[in-house]
Protein backbone atom coordinates (compact mmCIF):
# COMPACT_ATOMS: atom_id res chain seq x y z
CA UNK A 1 0.00 0.00 0.00
CA UNK A 2 1.39 3.32 -0.75
CA UNK A 3 2.11 5.43 1.87
CA UNK A 4 -0.91 8.09 1.81
CA UNK A 5 1.03 10.49 4.74
CA UNK A 6 4.57 11.80 5.89
CA UNK A 7 6.19 14.81 7.19
CA UNK A 8 9.12 16.46 6.16
CA UNK A 9 11.10 19.45 6.92
CA UNK A 10 9.01 21.44 4.60
CA UNK A 11 5.25 20.38 6.07
CA UNK A 12 3.13 17.16 5.32
CA UNK A 13 2.64 15.34 2.52
CA UNK A 14 -0.62 14.02 2.13
CA UNK A 15 -1.43 10.76 -0.61
CA UNK A 16 -3.91 11.53 -3.33
CA UNK A 17 -5.66 8.22 -2.22
CA UNK A 18 -6.82 10.19 1.50
CA UNK A 19 -10.40 11.27 1.27
CA UNK A 20 -10.70 13.06 4.84
CA UNK A 21 -8.99 14.33 8.25
CA UNK A 22 -11.21 12.88 11.76
CA UNK A 23 -10.66 13.61 15.14
CA UNK A 24 -13.55 11.24 15.98
CA UNK A 25 -12.91 6.93 15.68
CA UNK A 26 -16.81 6.48 15.07
CA UNK A 27 -16.58 8.44 12.12
CA UNK A 28 -13.82 7.14 10.08
CA UNK A 29 -14.36 5.54 6.61
CA UNK A 30 -11.92 3.91 4.44
CA UNK A 31 -8.82 6.21 3.11
CA UNK A 32 -9.26 8.92 5.95
CA UNK A 33 -6.72 9.65 8.61
CA UNK A 34 -7.35 9.75 11.82
CA UNK A 35 -5.67 12.13 14.17
CA UNK A 36 -5.29 10.90 18.20
CA UNK A 37 -6.22 13.65 20.73
CA UNK A 38 -6.05 13.20 24.29
CA UNK A 39 -9.17 15.08 25.36
CA UNK A 40 -10.82 15.97 29.11
CA UNK A 41 -12.71 12.94 29.21
CA UNK A 42 -11.49 10.40 26.60
CA UNK A 43 -8.48 9.70 25.09
CA UNK A 44 -8.50 9.18 21.32
CA UNK A 45 -5.17 7.07 21.62
CA UNK A 46 -7.32 4.51 22.66
CA UNK A 47 -9.21 4.42 19.64
CA UNK A 48 -6.38 3.89 17.49
CA UNK A 49 -6.99 0.31 16.66
CA UNK A 50 -11.01 0.84 16.12
CA UNK A 51 -10.28 3.79 13.47
CA UNK A 52 -7.65 1.40 11.35
CA UNK A 53 -10.65 -1.41 11.48
CA UNK A 54 -12.51 1.29 10.20
CA UNK A 55 -10.14 2.05 7.24
CA UNK A 56 -7.88 4.66 8.39
CA UNK A 57 -4.92 5.09 6.29
CA UNK A 58 -2.40 7.01 8.52
CA UNK A 59 -2.75 7.50 12.75
CA UNK A 60 -1.09 11.10 14.08
CA UNK A 61 -1.07 11.29 17.60
CA UNK A 62 1.14 12.59 20.35
CA UNK A 63 2.02 9.43 22.36
CA UNK A 64 4.62 6.51 21.49
CA UNK A 65 3.26 3.34 19.76
CA UNK A 66 3.95 0.00 19.25
CA UNK A 67 3.95 -0.85 15.19
CA UNK A 68 0.82 -0.64 13.18
CA UNK A 69 -0.13 -1.65 10.16
CA UNK A 70 -0.43 1.91 8.46
CA UNK A 71 2.07 4.83 9.15
CA UNK A 72 2.20 6.38 12.61
CA UNK A 73 3.55 9.69 13.02
CA UNK A 74 4.15 11.35 16.48
CA UNK A 75 3.93 14.60 16.99
CA UNK A 76 3.97 17.56 19.72
CA UNK A 77 0.40 18.41 19.31
CA UNK A 78 -2.08 16.63 18.21
CA UNK A 79 -4.72 19.25 17.58
CA UNK A 80 -2.37 21.83 16.17
CA UNK A 81 -1.44 18.87 13.53
CA UNK A 82 -5.35 18.43 12.40
CA UNK A 83 -5.94 21.64 11.80
CA UNK A 84 -2.33 22.07 9.89
CA UNK A 85 -3.66 18.61 7.76
CA UNK A 86 -6.95 20.10 7.01
CA UNK A 87 -6.42 23.52 6.22
CA UNK A 88 -3.25 22.08 3.60
CA UNK A 89 -6.35 19.26 2.68
CA UNK A 90 -9.00 21.28 1.82
CA UNK A 91 -6.84 23.76 -0.04
CA UNK A 92 -6.62 26.63 2.62
CA UNK A 93 -10.30 27.72 2.00
CA UNK A 94 -10.28 30.56 4.18
CA UNK A 95 -8.04 32.14 1.57
CA UNK A 96 -10.58 31.72 -1.26
CA UNK A 97 -13.09 33.78 1.18
CA UNK A 98 -13.48 36.49 2.95
CA UNK A 99 -13.73 34.82 6.65
CA UNK A 100 -14.99 37.05 9.39
CA UNK A 101 -14.63 35.66 13.24
CA UNK A 102 -16.88 36.57 15.74
CA UNK A 103 -15.77 35.83 19.50
CA UNK A 104 -16.84 37.45 22.98
CA UNK A 105 -19.07 36.15 25.79
CA UNK A 106 -22.10 37.09 25.04
CA UNK A 107 -24.03 37.73 21.69
CA UNK A 108 -21.78 35.82 19.42
CA UNK A 109 -24.16 34.14 17.47
CA UNK A 110 -26.47 37.21 16.80
CA UNK A 111 -23.78 38.95 15.41
CA UNK A 112 -22.87 35.99 13.43
CA UNK A 113 -26.67 35.57 12.01
CA UNK A 114 -27.01 39.42 11.47
CA UNK A 115 -23.50 40.40 9.60
CA UNK A 116 -24.37 37.06 7.04
CA UNK A 117 -27.79 38.56 6.88
CA UNK A 118 -26.48 42.21 5.86
CA UNK A 119 -23.84 41.02 3.45
CA UNK A 120 -26.02 38.86 1.40
CA UNK A 121 -28.54 42.12 1.71
CA UNK A 122 -25.73 43.64 -0.26
CA UNK A 123 -25.25 40.72 -2.94
CA UNK A 124 -22.01 39.15 -1.01
CA UNK A 125 -22.87 35.76 -0.71
CA UNK A 126 -22.02 34.28 2.59
CA UNK A 127 -21.76 31.26 4.61
CA UNK A 128 -22.37 30.97 8.37
CA UNK A 129 -20.59 28.94 11.10
CA UNK A 130 -22.43 28.98 14.54
CA UNK A 131 -23.31 27.50 17.99
CA UNK A 132 -26.96 26.82 16.12
CA UNK A 133 -26.54 26.26 12.80
CA UNK A 134 -23.67 25.72 9.84
CA UNK A 135 -24.96 27.27 6.59
CA UNK A 136 -22.70 26.51 3.73
CA UNK A 137 -25.01 27.93 0.97
CA UNK A 138 -25.68 24.98 -0.62
CA UNK A 139 -27.27 23.33 2.61
CA UNK A 140 -27.70 23.80 6.50
CA UNK A 141 -26.81 21.24 9.13
CA UNK A 142 -27.40 21.82 13.21
CA UNK A 143 -24.33 22.80 14.87
CA UNK A 144 -22.40 20.12 17.34
CA UNK A 145 -20.03 22.22 18.60
CA UNK A 146 -19.60 26.01 19.18
CA UNK A 147 -16.88 26.48 16.71
CA UNK A 148 -16.37 23.23 14.57
CA UNK A 149 -13.00 21.22 15.08
CA UNK A 150 -10.85 21.92 13.08
CA UNK A 151 -11.30 19.21 10.09
CA UNK A 152 -15.12 20.61 10.32
CA UNK A 153 -14.15 24.00 10.21
CA UNK A 154 -12.01 23.52 6.89
CA UNK A 155 -14.45 20.98 5.49
CA UNK A 156 -17.07 23.90 5.67
CA UNK A 157 -15.37 26.49 4.70
CA UNK A 158 -14.28 24.49 1.51
CA UNK A 159 -18.18 23.85 1.39
CA UNK A 160 -19.09 27.18 1.27
CA UNK A 161 -16.60 28.31 -1.62
CA UNK A 162 -17.74 25.91 -3.31
CA UNK A 163 -21.24 26.31 -3.27
CA UNK A 164 -20.61 29.91 -4.74
CA UNK A 165 -20.23 31.79 -1.18
CA UNK A 166 -17.78 34.65 -0.94
CA UNK A 167 -17.58 35.38 2.85
CA UNK A 168 -18.02 33.49 5.88
CA UNK A 169 -18.82 34.42 9.24
CA UNK A 170 -17.71 31.96 11.49
CA UNK A 171 -18.33 32.51 15.28
CA UNK A 172 -15.37 31.51 17.82
CA UNK A 173 -15.40 30.54 21.04
CA UNK A 174 -12.39 30.37 23.67
CA UNK A 175 -12.39 27.22 23.14
CA UNK A 176 -12.13 27.02 19.81
CA UNK A 177 -9.14 29.52 20.05
CA UNK A 178 -6.88 27.36 22.89
CA UNK A 179 -7.52 23.99 21.30
CA UNK A 180 -6.33 25.00 17.93
CA UNK A 181 -9.63 24.60 16.01
CA UNK A 182 -8.90 27.75 14.22
CA UNK A 183 -5.39 27.52 13.65
CA UNK A 184 -4.83 28.26 9.93
CA UNK A 185 -8.00 30.20 9.17
CA UNK A 186 -7.07 33.35 7.46
CA UNK A 187 -9.72 35.97 8.89
CA UNK A 188 -10.38 39.62 7.70
CA UNK A 189 -12.09 40.50 9.97
CA UNK A 190 -12.43 39.64 13.97
CA UNK A 191 -15.36 41.08 16.34
CA UNK A 192 -15.23 41.22 19.59
CA UNK A 193 -18.81 41.60 21.25
CA UNK A 194 -17.87 41.60 25.07
CA UNK A 195 -15.83 39.64 27.92
CA UNK A 196 -17.55 39.00 31.06
CA UNK A 197 -16.91 35.54 33.41
CA UNK A 198 -17.57 32.79 31.81
CA UNK A 199 -15.53 29.18 30.98
CA UNK A 200 -13.23 29.37 34.19
CA UNK A 201 -13.35 25.69 34.76
CA UNK A 202 -11.94 25.68 31.49
CA UNK A 203 -9.58 28.77 31.50
CA UNK A 204 -8.50 29.22 35.17
CA UNK A 205 -8.71 32.52 35.77
CA UNK A 206 -10.23 35.93 34.17
CA UNK A 207 -7.02 36.63 33.05
CA UNK A 208 -6.53 33.38 30.87
CA UNK A 209 -9.62 34.10 29.44
CA UNK A 210 -8.85 37.42 28.23
CA UNK A 211 -5.57 35.97 26.89
CA UNK A 212 -7.41 33.19 25.47
CA UNK A 213 -9.61 36.07 23.42
CA UNK A 214 -6.69 38.27 22.42
CA UNK A 215 -5.18 35.15 21.03
CA UNK A 216 -8.09 35.52 18.45
CA UNK A 217 -6.51 39.34 17.29
CA UNK A 218 -3.23 38.44 17.67
CA UNK A 219 -3.63 36.16 14.70
CA UNK A 220 -4.69 39.34 12.56
CA UNK A 221 -2.30 40.03 9.85
CA UNK A 222 -1.45 44.02 9.75
CA UNK A 223 -2.79 43.94 6.03
CA UNK A 224 -6.41 42.37 7.21
CA UNK A 225 -9.88 44.64 6.94
CA UNK A 226 -9.30 44.89 10.75
CA UNK A 227 -9.96 44.06 14.21
CA UNK A 228 -13.76 45.35 15.35
CA UNK A 229 -13.75 46.19 19.11
CA UNK A 230 -16.83 47.41 21.58
CA UNK A 231 -15.02 51.03 22.95
CA UNK A 232 -17.63 50.42 25.94
CA UNK A 233 -16.35 46.80 26.90
CA UNK A 234 -13.76 46.81 29.96
CA UNK A 235 -11.35 44.87 28.16
CA UNK A 236 -11.47 46.94 24.62
CA UNK A 237 -8.06 48.48 25.41
CA UNK A 238 -5.79 44.93 26.69
CA UNK A 239 -7.60 43.53 23.05
CA UNK A 240 -6.78 46.70 21.07
CA UNK A 241 -3.00 46.75 22.30
CA UNK A 242 -2.49 43.10 21.34
CA UNK A 243 -3.25 42.86 17.79
CA UNK A 244 -1.02 44.78 14.87
CA UNK A 245 -4.50 45.48 12.73
CA UNK A 246 -6.04 48.16 12.23
CA UNK A 247 -9.02 49.19 15.04
CA UNK A 248 -12.87 49.94 14.46
CA UNK A 249 -14.63 50.80 17.38
CA UNK A 250 -18.22 50.83 18.32
CA UNK A 251 -20.79 51.55 21.33
CA UNK A 252 -23.06 53.84 22.64
CA UNK A 253 -20.69 55.88 25.13
CA UNK A 254 -17.69 55.69 22.72
CA UNK A 255 -16.69 54.23 19.57
CA UNK A 256 -15.93 54.93 15.98
CA UNK A 257 -19.54 54.05 15.30
CA UNK A 258 -21.85 55.23 18.01
CA UNK A 259 -25.96 54.02 18.25
CA UNK A 260 -27.45 56.73 19.62
CA UNK A 261 -30.71 55.24 21.35
CA UNK A 262 -33.85 57.34 20.56
CA UNK A 263 -36.60 55.23 22.22
CA UNK A 264 -36.58 51.79 23.88
CA UNK A 265 -39.67 49.88 24.22
CA UNK A 266 -40.37 46.24 25.24
CA UNK A 267 -39.89 45.25 21.90
CA UNK A 268 -38.28 47.27 19.66
CA UNK A 269 -34.94 50.41 19.75
CA UNK A 270 -35.35 53.60 17.47
CA UNK A 271 -31.55 54.47 17.19
CA UNK A 272 -29.80 56.72 15.24
CA UNK A 273 -26.48 55.26 14.15
CA UNK A 274 -23.72 57.90 13.11
CA UNK A 275 -19.66 57.71 12.47
CA UNK A 276 -17.50 55.98 9.65
CA UNK A 277 -19.14 58.11 7.55
CA UNK A 278 -22.46 57.33 8.12
CA UNK A 279 -25.93 58.79 9.50
CA UNK A 280 -29.12 57.81 9.73
CA UNK A 281 -32.52 56.56 11.57
CA UNK A 282 -33.25 53.43 12.31
CA UNK A 283 -35.41 50.58 13.93
CA UNK A 284 -33.81 47.28 15.89
CA UNK A 285 -36.99 45.14 16.15
CA UNK A 286 -35.04 42.93 18.69
CA UNK A 287 -35.75 43.89 22.64
CA UNK A 288 -32.45 45.09 24.82
CA UNK A 289 -29.46 47.21 25.34
CA UNK A 290 -27.39 43.99 24.42
CA UNK A 291 -28.85 43.73 21.04
CA UNK A 292 -28.07 47.47 19.94
CA UNK A 293 -24.51 46.55 20.65
CA UNK A 294 -25.07 43.27 18.73
CA UNK A 295 -26.07 45.21 15.38
CA UNK A 296 -23.34 48.07 15.91
CA UNK A 297 -20.88 45.10 15.65
CA UNK A 298 -22.41 43.65 12.64
CA UNK A 299 -23.04 47.28 10.92
CA UNK A 300 -19.23 48.42 11.65
CA UNK A 301 -18.13 45.05 10.13
CA UNK A 302 -20.25 45.45 7.60
CA UNK A 303 -19.10 48.87 6.64
CA UNK A 304 -15.61 47.59 6.63
CA UNK A 305 -16.58 45.27 4.33
CA UNK A 306 -18.17 47.60 2.06
CA UNK A 307 -21.71 47.62 2.67
CA UNK A 308 -23.22 50.65 1.43
CA UNK A 309 -24.78 52.79 4.73
CA UNK A 310 -28.44 52.24 3.02
CA UNK A 311 -28.24 48.55 2.66
CA UNK A 312 -28.05 48.95 6.28
CA UNK A 313 -30.67 51.26 6.97
CA UNK A 314 -33.00 49.31 4.98
CA UNK A 315 -32.12 46.03 6.41
CA UNK A 316 -31.52 46.54 10.03
CA UNK A 317 -35.71 46.49 10.94
CA UNK A 318 -35.83 43.47 9.11
CA UNK A 319 -32.90 41.53 11.16
CA UNK A 320 -33.87 37.68 11.58
CA UNK A 321 -35.07 36.38 14.84
CA UNK A 322 -32.31 34.44 16.29
CA UNK A 323 -33.36 30.65 17.62
CA UNK A 324 -33.19 30.66 21.39
CA UNK A 325 -32.41 34.42 21.67
CA UNK A 326 -35.49 35.83 23.41
CA UNK A 327 -38.10 34.09 21.44
CA UNK A 328 -41.28 34.09 22.75
CA UNK A 329 -42.23 30.07 22.87
CA UNK A 330 -46.06 31.07 22.67
CA UNK A 331 -48.57 34.04 24.87
CA UNK A 332 -51.87 32.22 24.02
CA UNK A 333 -54.19 32.33 26.70
CA UNK A 334 -51.45 32.44 29.68
CA UNK A 335 -48.62 34.00 30.90
CA UNK A 336 -46.10 34.91 28.08
CA UNK A 337 -43.28 31.99 27.66
CA UNK A 338 -39.89 33.10 26.71
CA UNK A 339 -36.93 30.85 25.67
CA UNK A 340 -33.50 32.81 26.25
CA UNK A 341 -29.90 31.20 26.06
CA UNK A 342 -28.69 33.29 28.83
CA UNK A 343 -26.40 31.27 30.84
CA UNK A 344 -23.76 33.31 32.24
CA UNK A 345 -23.86 35.89 34.74
CA UNK A 346 -23.93 38.96 32.97
CA UNK A 347 -26.19 37.05 30.09
CA UNK A 348 -28.72 36.11 32.95
CA UNK A 349 -28.84 39.92 33.58
CA UNK A 350 -29.31 40.91 30.59
CA UNK A 351 -32.16 39.12 30.02
CA UNK A 352 -34.33 39.87 33.52
CA UNK A 353 -33.42 43.77 32.58
CA UNK A 354 -35.42 43.08 29.01
CA UNK A 355 -37.92 41.38 30.33
CA UNK A 356 -38.57 43.56 33.20
CA UNK A 357 -39.52 45.53 30.52
CA UNK A 358 -42.08 43.27 28.84
CA UNK A 359 -44.02 41.99 32.31
CA UNK A 360 -47.11 43.54 33.81
CA UNK A 361 -46.60 41.43 36.58
CA UNK A 362 -43.78 38.99 37.91
CA UNK A 363 -40.82 37.64 35.99
CA UNK A 364 -40.92 33.73 36.82
CA UNK A 365 -37.23 32.61 36.41
CA UNK A 366 -36.57 28.85 35.26
CA UNK A 367 -32.88 28.02 34.87
CA UNK A 368 -29.75 25.90 35.73
CA UNK A 369 -26.43 25.61 35.39
CA UNK A 370 -24.18 23.48 33.06
CA UNK A 371 -22.80 20.54 34.11
CA UNK A 372 -18.78 20.17 34.42
CA UNK A 373 -18.23 24.11 33.98
CA UNK A 374 -17.32 27.07 35.71
CA UNK A 375 -18.71 26.11 39.27
CA UNK A 376 -17.80 29.28 40.31
CA UNK A 377 -20.34 31.35 38.96
CA UNK A 378 -23.41 29.38 39.72
CA UNK A 379 -24.14 31.15 43.30
CA UNK A 380 -23.81 34.05 41.25
CA UNK A 381 -26.37 33.48 38.76
CA UNK A 382 -28.49 32.64 42.13
CA UNK A 383 -28.21 35.76 43.53
CA UNK A 384 -28.95 37.27 40.33
CA UNK A 385 -31.98 35.57 39.43
CA UNK A 386 -33.23 36.52 43.02
CA UNK A 387 -32.11 40.20 42.65
CA UNK A 388 -34.16 40.53 39.15
CA UNK A 389 -36.75 37.91 39.34
CA UNK A 390 -40.00 37.80 41.20
CA UNK A 391 -40.44 33.84 41.37
CA UNK A 392 -37.77 31.44 40.60
CA UNK A 393 -37.78 27.52 39.36
CA UNK A 394 -34.39 25.87 40.21
CA UNK A 395 -34.00 22.95 37.87
CA UNK A 396 -31.23 21.29 35.20
CA UNK A 397 -29.38 22.38 32.49
CA UNK A 398 -27.42 19.90 31.36
CA UNK A 399 -25.66 18.04 34.32
CA UNK A 400 -22.94 15.92 31.87
CA UNK A 401 -21.44 13.81 34.41
CA UNK A 402 -22.32 15.94 37.19
CA UNK A 403 -24.66 15.06 40.09
CA UNK A 404 -27.47 16.95 39.42
CA UNK A 405 -28.50 18.12 42.97
CA UNK A 406 -25.28 19.88 43.75
CA UNK A 407 -25.92 21.82 40.82
CA UNK A 408 -28.83 23.18 42.06
CA UNK A 409 -27.78 23.45 45.60
CA UNK A 410 -25.33 25.97 44.48
CA UNK A 411 -27.56 28.09 42.50
CA UNK A 412 -29.85 28.18 45.66
CA UNK A 413 -27.21 29.01 48.31
CA UNK A 414 -27.13 32.48 45.90
CA UNK A 415 -30.36 32.69 45.74
CA UNK A 416 -30.81 32.09 49.38
CA UNK A 417 -28.26 34.99 49.64
CA UNK A 418 -30.55 37.88 48.53
CA UNK A 419 -33.98 36.73 49.37
CA UNK A 420 -34.88 32.96 50.11
CA UNK A 421 -38.68 34.41 49.47
CA UNK A 422 -38.17 34.36 45.47
CA UNK A 423 -37.21 30.55 45.43
CA UNK A 424 -40.01 29.16 44.21
CA UNK A 425 -39.32 25.79 43.37
CA UNK A 426 -36.63 23.10 43.29
CA UNK A 427 -37.74 20.94 40.09
CA UNK A 428 -35.09 19.03 38.62
CA UNK A 429 -37.19 17.54 35.71
CA UNK A 430 -36.69 20.51 33.56
CA UNK A 431 -40.30 20.01 31.33
CA UNK A 432 -42.03 20.07 34.65
CA UNK A 433 -39.85 22.60 36.20
CA UNK A 434 -41.36 24.75 32.92
CA UNK A 435 -44.58 23.38 33.68
CA UNK A 436 -44.89 24.62 37.32
CA UNK A 437 -43.75 28.07 36.44
CA UNK A 438 -46.26 27.95 33.65
CA UNK A 439 -49.13 26.75 35.78
CA UNK A 440 -48.60 29.07 38.88
CA UNK A 441 -47.85 32.26 36.58
CA UNK A 442 -50.89 34.94 35.80
CA UNK A 443 -51.88 36.09 32.48
CA UNK A 444 -49.88 39.08 33.22
CA UNK A 445 -46.75 37.33 34.30
CA UNK A 446 -44.03 36.37 32.12
CA UNK A 447 -42.14 33.23 32.05
CA UNK A 448 -38.16 33.66 30.95
CA UNK A 449 -36.60 30.08 30.55
CA UNK A 450 -33.04 29.94 30.34
CA UNK A 451 -29.89 28.86 29.89
CA UNK A 452 -30.45 26.37 26.90
CA UNK A 453 -31.80 28.17 23.97
CA UNK A 454 -32.60 26.41 20.77
CA UNK A 455 -30.82 23.31 22.22
CA UNK A 456 -32.83 20.07 21.90
CA UNK A 457 -31.16 17.43 23.86
CA UNK A 458 -29.75 17.34 27.65
CA UNK A 459 -26.91 15.22 28.45
CA UNK A 460 -27.10 13.14 31.47
CA UNK A 461 -23.84 11.32 31.87
CA UNK A 462 -23.94 9.07 29.26
CA UNK A 463 -27.76 8.82 28.49
CA UNK A 464 -29.39 11.90 26.19
CA UNK A 465 -32.95 13.07 26.48
CA UNK A 466 -34.50 15.19 24.21
CA UNK A 467 -36.44 18.42 25.32
CA UNK A 468 -36.71 21.98 23.74
CA UNK A 469 -37.45 24.14 26.05
CA UNK A 470 -39.65 26.21 23.51
CA UNK A 471 -41.65 22.91 22.96
CA UNK A 472 -42.40 22.22 26.39
CA UNK A 473 -43.42 25.42 27.26
CA UNK A 474 -45.97 25.62 24.33
CA UNK A 475 -46.96 22.14 25.87
CA UNK A 476 -47.06 23.50 29.33
CA UNK A 477 -49.52 26.19 28.21
CA UNK A 478 -52.02 24.29 26.49
CA UNK A 479 -52.45 21.96 28.92
CA UNK A 480 -53.25 24.73 31.09
CA UNK A 481 -56.13 26.03 28.62
CA UNK A 482 -57.16 22.49 28.78
CA UNK A 483 -57.42 22.51 32.25
CA UNK A 484 -58.20 25.54 33.44
CA UNK A 485 -59.93 27.20 30.40
CA UNK A 486 -59.09 29.90 28.55
CA UNK A 487 -59.43 32.85 31.29
CA UNK A 488 -58.05 30.99 33.83
CA UNK A 489 -55.93 34.28 36.22
CA UNK A 490 -53.28 32.12 37.56
CA UNK A 491 -52.42 32.11 41.12
CA UNK A 492 -49.26 33.82 41.53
Amino acid sequence: MDQQLSITESGWVIGPAVRGIRMDSRLVEPGDIFVAVTGSSQDGHQFIRQAIARGAVAIVGEKGMEPLAIPYIQVVSSREAAADLATQFYGHPSRRLTTIAVTGTNGKTSVVYWLSALLNAAGIRSGLISSVVNDVVCSQTPAALTTPESPDLQASLAEIARCGGVAAVVEVSSHGIVQQRVRGTLFQIAILTNITREHLDFHGTMERYVDAKAALFRMLLSSSLGAVLNADDEHFGIIAQQTEAAVTSYGIARGMLRGRVLEESPWFSEIEITGLGVDFHTRLNHPGRYNIYNVLAASAAALRLGVPASILEQEIPQLPQVPGRMQVASSHNGPMAIVDYAHTPDGLYQSLLTVRKLAKGKIWLVFGARGGRDRGKRPEMGRIAAQYADRVVVTTDSPNYENVQTIADALVSGIREVGAGKLAAVELDRAEAIRYAISHASQADVVLITGRGPETVQHFGDKDVRLVDAEAAEEALQERVRREGPDAPGIS
